[in-house]
């Protein structure tokens, strides 16, 4: 064996040393992919793959060396062992350099590439540990091959890499991205300094005494990255962190759709707009979508929201840089302006804005005209907070929209039109404090199956405990909750409460029953409605094929191709859906075919006639021969006599629900046996 090459005169020292060294890498590639699982950086999964084959190379380096020490015998698990070192070492090189160029670009290596890259220096390295294996006089090729070269491709990496990692983050002011550049040049500069060792040996000079604790040089250095890399990306952590936070306080000041600050953010502005010198007046106007119930069902909540966001665009430009322009409500925007204006100017002023936020639009061949309403409040003379003055302007704004008036400044409010106005403003409040109190519930009624009178399983019912005027059914308040925006607050709370009542039926041995819940068309619009339910059955373990989701036909029928899409991917969930009040829409036996339900149910208006009537008879035997014809299960509602449960039975009927079967109850008045039904 040649004595020339400073890798062929092994010692315990060095054994040793690459031995720690081995094991420290394995720590580093250990930290860098718990990083990698973290923040999902690609350049940190290649660099814990670089790390690791450095590692492997440094374990079997030892081993080989030990090997050496232990004689002839074992040349051959010696040269095994050497053709996994050198194995590991370029692909520990091409890792380094594919990481650093995502770190640097911010772009990912196809996995091709990188596949091929990887297995091409893998060959290589093994190759030159087989080259001359056994061949004494080939010793100073192998050095070449195995050593210098090695040395040599990772001196270069290191170092280059070293240099882009720092120009890459010389503007972040991230001291961790620094130390870990200083690091991979000081382990690269160390590989050529050995590099140019290995070379003067060959030439005849002697080795430097401290050759054989060059792996301790070599450690320095790779524990400078490794802690360079820690602090980095702890540093990064930090700046997640802090910008998730400045996001959520975005979100929380914020409207989503517009970007508009909320109620809660322009009670902030308008209060430092007071708060300045010099400003005589303060006009805070409040602008209401008119019909915006009728809109929303109309066009639905994705084109009625981008019309908002139109609206909102136009608000902005017709105002200057010192007024505040928010959104408070689904429906509301506010304006605050600084002013010297009379209040003849300011409402000329308000008129300006209404026209420029007038436009129409099509809905299903129709122009709709989407038009405000305002109402005015004036600091100081109707008042001096920000919370009064908004709610006067809300006060006129309600006035404007009871009496059908553009514009309505707060002191045109008489006393008897307040009363009005407050009487309304009361139930909006009574509505939030009633979510807040919890006093929204659900009731229960059965969904039973005609042939055996069975229960398949139950509707999900809200209903509002109201503290003066009792148990108020959705009619009720939905188009007030609608209007003021926590209609979306509602539904998920009915779809929350109903799934935990079907895992608790579920723990008691009721694993047959399915759960309807009803969706607004608001709801039903929502890109994200399929990811919030199948998330929602998740939470509470409830298998989503025991889930309905009841539309009305109106909600399905206005924009058709949306509404098959939105069940289709229910469908792949597994989720049901049932078309409720079915033909009591339009265009109801046209369309039928064209949405893939589960179910369809028949309105109450359909049974009432049937015992006197025998068209209504007729129509609906028809509509439910119709029904099983498209291989749909048909629900009639609204059963309250045994002659009318007869006449379903009579014409195969599926599924019947009314106050003869059970009135809508709490779930511990439910029946779940066999339903019978009274003499």
């Amino acid at each position: 064996m040649s004595l020339k090459a400073v890798d062929i005169h092994p010692s315990e020292i060095v054994i040793a040393i690459r031995s720690v060294q081995s094991m420290a890498a394995l720590v580093l590639a250990a930290l860098l992919l718990y990083f990698f699982h973290s923040f999902r950086h690609a350049f940190l999964q290649h660099w814990a793959f670089s790390t690791l084959a450095l590692a492997v190379y440094l374990g079997f380096s030892a081993t080989t060396s030990g090997l050496y020490l232990a004689g002839p015998a074992y040349d051959l698990l010696r040269l095994l062992c050497l053709a996994v070192s050198l194995g590991a070492v370029y692909p520990h090189v091409v890792w380094l350099m594919i990481g650093t160029w995502e770190a640097v670009r911010q772009k990912v290596v196809s996995r091709r590439l990188e596949i091929a890259l990887v297995g091409a220096a893998a060959l290589i390295g093994v190759f030159s540990a087989s080259l001359g294996a056994l061949d004494a006089p080939a010793g100073d090729l192998r050095t070449l091959l195995r050593v210098e070269s090695r040395y040599a491709l990772t001196g270069l990496a290191f170092l280059v890499a070293g240099l882009l990692l720092w120009r890459a983050q010389r503007t972040s002011g991230l001291v961790g991205a620094r130390i870990g550049s200083i690091g991979f040049c000081l382990f690269g500069l160390q590989m050529l300094h050995m590099l140019g060792i290995n070379l003067a040996i060959r030439a005849g000079y002697p080795a430097p005494f401290y050759v054989s604790y060059s792996g301790l040089l070599d450690f320095l250095f790779q524990s400078v990255i490794g802690l360079g890399i820690v602090v980095w990306l702890l540093e990064l952590q930090q700046q997640r962190t802090r910008r998730a936070h400045k996001e959520l306080q975005h979100v929380r000041r914020h409207d989503p759709t517009t970007g508009l600050p909320n109620r809660a953010m322009l009670v902030e502005e308008l209060e430092a707009m007071i708060g300045r010198t010099g400003v005589r007046r303060v006009a805070v106007v409040s602008l209401g979508v008119n019909r915006y119930a009728m809109l929303n069902q109309a066009l639905g909540w994705q084109r009625t929201e981008q019309i908002i966001a139109e609206a909102a665009q136009r608000f902005h430009e017709a105002i200057n840089q010192r007024c505040a322009l928010g959104r408070v409500s689904d429906r509301d925007f506010v304006i605050a302006r600084p002013t010297l204006d009379e209040p003849d100017s300011i409402e000329s002023w308000a008129k300006s804005l209404l026209a420029s936020a007038l436009r129409s639009v099509d809905s299903n061949g129709q122009e709709v005209f989407v038009t405000f309403c305002a109402g005015i409040s004036i600091y100081p003379d109707d008042a001096l907070t920000p919370e009064k003055l908004l709610q006067h302007s809300k006060d006129a704004l309600v006035q404007s929209a009871r009496i059908g008036r553009a514009l309505t400044l707060y002191q045109q409010i008489d006393p008897h039109d307040q009363g009005r106005v407050d009487t309304a403003l009361q139930f909006e409040s009574e509505l939030r404090r009633g979510l807040s109190e919890k006093r929204f519930e659900l009731f229960y009624q059965p969904l039973v199956h005609v042939a055996d009178r069975r229960v398949a399983g139950f509707e999900a019912l809200l209903r509002w405990r109201h503290p003066r005027r009792g148990v108020l059914r959705p009619e009720a308040f939905i188009d007030e909750a609608a209007s003021i925006g926590v209609l979306d607050e509602l539904e998920s709370l009915a779809l929350t409460s109903a799934l935990k009542q079907l895992a608790r039926w579920s723990r008691q041995g009721r694993t047959e029953l399915m759960m309807a819940v009803n969706v607004s068309a608001q709801c039903f619009q929502r890109d994200d409605l399929v990811e919030r339910v199948v998330q929602a059955c998740k939470r509470h373990a409830v298998s989503p094929d025991r889930l309905e989701l009841e539309i009305t036909e109106n909600t399905a029928l206005r924009d058709l191709p949306h509404a098959a899409g939105q069940i289709d991917a229910l469908h792949r969930e597994g989720v049901g859906v049932a078309l409720d009040d079915f033909g009591t829409g339009y265009s109801s036996l046209a369309n039928l075919v064209k949405l893939p339900v589960d179910r369809i149910k028949l309105d109450r208006e359909f049974l009432r006639g049937v015992l006197r009537d025998q068209r209504q008879r007729d129509l609906v035997a028809a509509m439910i021969a119709l029904g099983h014809r498209l291989g749909l299960e048909v629900v009639a509602e609204g059963v309250e006599s045994t002659a009318q449960f007869e006449f379903l039975v009579e014409h195969g009927c599926d599924l019947a629900q009314g106050y003869l079967l059970q009135k809508p109850a709490s779930p511990h008045e439910c029946a779940f046996g066999p339903i019978r039904l009274p003499d």
